[in-house]
């Protein structure tokens, strides 16, 4: 009978050492599933900030007018059709008044390469940004 008692209790010391392992194999993977959806929220909420923040910069003329090429001034015009041009197609034309200043953007393409480039009403360039 003494002997019967010291294998339950190995045994019973082995099936709790099992249990044990089991349950913190268990907590350690809720933990680790928690910390992983934080941390991919988080990044997926900077990623969508980030977005926004580029859609803003990239898109500054938010309530710009698409026009025609022709509505464009003489002076933007002859700076489309320039050296500095040459072989550029002008895929759409917008403008803007922005404090009382009439500006006007340029998106220009050539084969798949594309380029945005920003006047007054002067024609004198304001920026240029390759796409």
């Amino acid at each position: 009978m003494h002997r019967k008692f010291i294998i339950d209790k190995k045994l019973k010391k082995t099936v709790m050492k099992k249990v044990m392992f089991g349950f913190c194999l268990l907590l350690g993977s809720a933990v680790a599933t928690y910390a992983q959806d934080t941390t991919s929220t988080s990044k997926s909420s900077d990623q969508y900030r980030t977005a926004q923040q580029d859609k803003q910069q990239k898109d500054e003329y938010t309530d710009k007018e698409v026009i025609a090429t022709s509505d464009l001034p003489q002076r933007v015009r002859e700076q489309i059709q320039g050296q500095d041009y040459s072989g550029w197609t002008v895929s759409k034309a917008y403008r803007k008044t922005k404090e009382g200043k009439t500006m006007y953007a340029v998106e220009l393409m050539q084969g798949s390469d594309k380029k945005m480039v920003k006047f007054d009403a002067q024609g004198n360039k304001l920026k240029e940004k390759n796409k």
